[in-house]
């Protein structure tokens, strides 16, 4: 009776809501073997023991299911489904064959379509992988499409400029990193380390035009001065502390005491003046004794649709799986702007 489907449904509802999955997947098991349902109650019952299988950690059974929705009144639902799923499971390459093929039958009246950020990611995710097996062809190639699909999104130029360091080309990579720090000084800490460690990695190649490791950090500097951040005043102060030793630190840190923001630049500021005698030691140190359990809950990157803290910038949360959620400061930093 239709009385008694839509209660197996909903039946089948509750036990998923409540942790009890196999039971879900009986239910509606159950219900599927019917002989006498509608294309759209199959359709749905199906789409229910797919979410049964995601609920359950059954990935492969739930992208049967939502491939059987192929054809069927929920066709774009189920392709949403595979679309997180994918991205769940992290098959970069079946995410962006289901984002492309959504956008190709996409209507003017159909909402929350991928957008030309998503594909950015999935593009450099497929990049990533590349160069994890060698083939650095293929990932510039899958960095140009996502700096294509949309020019305005920071990674694929960061993620390039990164690949260009990491093959020593030096002078595609410092072209790369000044367009960052030109258009998206707030994302500078992605590269700064890598860019200048550049010549010591790449002693064996040639240098060609390439700018010196002085320029290197005078860009960064500007960028540090237009949106400080711990995280790209921390390798900064790694090449001055190579290069010049404590006193070049501190000086640094004087010069730019009005831009540091958040509680881990404050922090270095005071580690550096208690490394050269002054009167002050004492109580330096006794705030900074103070200050440093504040900086390690505080100084965070934080989700802002989860609110996942973590210790270093993602791109996708770990928590949530959604992209673009942390922003390129730590929370305390972004509390000070």
């Amino acid at each position: 009776e239709p009385d008694s489907l839509e209660l197996h449904l909903a039946l089948g509802h509750l036990f998923r809501r409540k942790g009890e999955t196999d039971r879900a997947i009986r239910v509606h098991q159950n219900l599927l073997a019917r002989q006498d349902l509608s294309p759209e109650k199959r359709a749905e019952l199906l789409r229910e023991l797919a979410l049964d299988y995601i609920k359950a950690g059954l990935f492969d059974r739930a992208e049967q299911s939502l491939q059987s929705l192929n054809d069927s009144p929920l066709a774009y639902e189920a392709q949403k489904l595979r679309l997180d799923l994918a991205q769940r499971v992290r098959d970069w390459p079946l995410a962006l064959s289901i984002a492309k093929a959504m956008l190709a039958k996409a209507t003017p009246t159909q909402q929350d379509m991928p957008g030309p950020h998503l594909l950015v990611h999935l593009l450099a995710e497929i990049a990533q992988l590349a160069l994890q097996q060698g083939h650095h062809s293929d990932a510039s190639k899958a960095l140009q499409e996502a700096k294509a699909q949309d020019p305005d999104h920071p990674r694929a130029w960061i993620d390039e400029c990164l690949l260009h360091i990491g093959v020593c080309d030096q002078e595609k990579a410092d072209d790369m990193a000044i367009v960052v720090l030109e258009r998206w000084p707030e994302h500078a800490a992605r590269l700064a380390d890598r860019w200048l460690r550049m010549d010591d990695a790449c002693q064996d190649h040639g240098k060609g035009l390439s700018l010196s490791t002085l320029h290197r950090f005078a860009a960064l500097e500007r960028a540090y001065v237009r949106e400080p951040s711990y995280d790209l005043l921390a390798p900064l102060l790694a090449y001055l502390q190579a290069q010049q030793g404590e006193q070049a630190c501190l000086r640094f840190l004087t010069q730019h005491q009005a831009h540091h923001k958040g509680t881990l630049s404050l922090l270095a500021h005071m580690k550096s003046r208690e490394s050269i005698p002054l009167d002050d030691d004492a109580m330096l140190k006794a705030l900074r004794l103070m200050l440093e359990p504040l900086a390690s809950r505080s100084a965070r990157y934080v989700c802002r649709h989860c609110g996942f803290q973590a210790n270093r910038h993602y791109w996708q949360c770990p928590g949530c799986n959604q992209w673009d959620r942390y922003a390129p400061q730590r929370a305390d930093e972004r509390a000070l702007t």
